[in-house]
């Protein structure tokens, strides 16, 4: 049997079917960073755009990093209506601490002891790397909540929605990331960051 799957006998078949949406999941995802790159390469600047994208995704990273792990949360641990419920509040009380250290990283001392005398981000990034951080804000949440209920549907067997969540979410990210570059008139590194969130 499958951990957290309908009741299907465990064949290749089987393992294939539950699988393989999760791994075109994972390969649409991938797909995300170069084709946002490329937009970003065909604007201005595009040199300084493309650090200050890859610092600011780079960062969001690292303060989401807590939360992605809600997939793998919720689909072992999320299984009766109490364990469901007192994971949801661990997760929102986990969203709400990653914002508010997102927020604190974007406080401008903060902002310049990280970028500027840690790091050594030249001014011109800098001032790309804050605004981006700025736009994604809200997405480390907005993951939070997205992973969470991406593992109490694959600990149901039901790894095929999980597949169309996320080609709705690359659909809206290309959608956005050409509606902002047709239009012009952003820098690039905020090009990526508000075609992300």
């Amino acid at each position: 049997m499958i951990a957290g799957a309908p009741e299907l006998p465990l064949r290749q078949r089987a393992i294939l079917r539950f699988w393989a949406p999760l791994a075109a999941t994972w390969l649409m995802m991938a797909v995300e960073g170069p084709v946002l790159a490329a937009l970003i390469a065909r604007l201005a600047e595009p040199k300084l755009n493309l650090a200050a994208y890859g610092v600011a995704f780079a960062f969001a990273i690292i303060v989401e990093a807590p939360v992605i792990m809600m997939m793998s949360a919720a689909t072992a641990l999320a299984g009766a209506p109490t364990a469901y419920r007192r994971l949801r509040r661990f997760n929102q009380a986990l969203i709400a601490l990653i914002t508010v250290t997102m927020l604190i990283i974007l406080i401008p001392p903060v902002f310049r002891f990280i970028f500027a005398d840690l790091i050594g981000l030249p001014p011109a990034v800098q001032r790309l790397t804050h605004r981006s951080l700025f736009i994604l804000l809200p997405w480390p949440g907005a993951i939070g909540y997205r992973r969470f209920y991406q593992g109490i549907l694959i600990r149901h067997g039901y790894t095929r929605r999980v597949a169309y969540g996320t080609i709705t979410r690359v659909a809206a990210m290309l959608a956005t990331g050409l509606a902002l570059y047709l239009h012009g008139g952003i820098e690039g590194a905020w090009l990526g960051a508000a075609a992300l969130f």
